[in-house]
């Protein structure tokens, strides 16, 4: 995909304009995911579920990523993960930028990855992936999450968000990222 002026990209814009939040979390494990919105006007979001024969979070659904590999940037590791998961070709993507860090309760540190993905998406599943899901936001929008209260791994209570779409249910680390992306108030 070419480079634009990642300005001219509504969600490169709201990017441009906040200051991300990062995390200082040197005991957990550094990850990345790709946050892949489709170019079209109204995006659909890149999700997977993740297959029941994997370690940990079996049957959930999540967007592509993982653990960091040696001398890797975020960006680096979203991109290679989304390619060995779901098949994405990296020279289809346009990444835009970094949303705020985020951790899980397995404790780990990761930082989700903006990006533009094609309208028109050539995908092949890995075995970790039991299905792909593209979920417009519009759609996600018009889903009235649950929330709970959960005690997270730094000892302060956090909000749980469930997304119900289509008899799944889009929630934890997955939820709140999604969440971030919903609220920006790019249209």
């Amino acid at each position: 995909m070419t480079e634009p002026d990642l300005l001219d990209d509504p969600f490169g814009l709201w990017l441009s304009g906040r200051t991300r939040q990062g995390l200082h979390l040197p005991d957990f494990r550094r990850a990345a995911v790709l946050v892949g919105l489709t170019l079209e006007p109204d995006p659909r979001v890149l999700l997977t579920v993740r297959s029941t024969a994997l370690p940990t979070h079996k049957g959930q659904i999540s967007f592509p990523g993982g653990s960091l590999e040696a001398d890797e940037t975020t960006v680096q590791a979203a991109l290679r993960e989304a390619h060995e998961e779901v098949g994405l070709d990296p020279a289809g993507v346009q990444v835009l930028g970094e949303l705020d860090d985020v951790f899980t309760p397995f404790r780990f540190h990761v930082t989700p990855v903006l990006a533009r993905l094609p309208a028109e998406l050539q995908l092949s599943p890995g075995d970790e992936v039991a299905e792909l899901l593209l979920p417009r936001l519009s759609e996600l929008r018009a889903a009235v999450p649950t929330t709970q209260e959960r005690v997270s791994p730094l000892g302060d209570m956090i909000t749980i968000y469930h997304y119900p779409w289509r008899g799944h249910d889009i929630w934890g680390m997955t939820a709140r990222v999604l969440r971030e992306v919903l609220e920006s108030g790019v249209q």
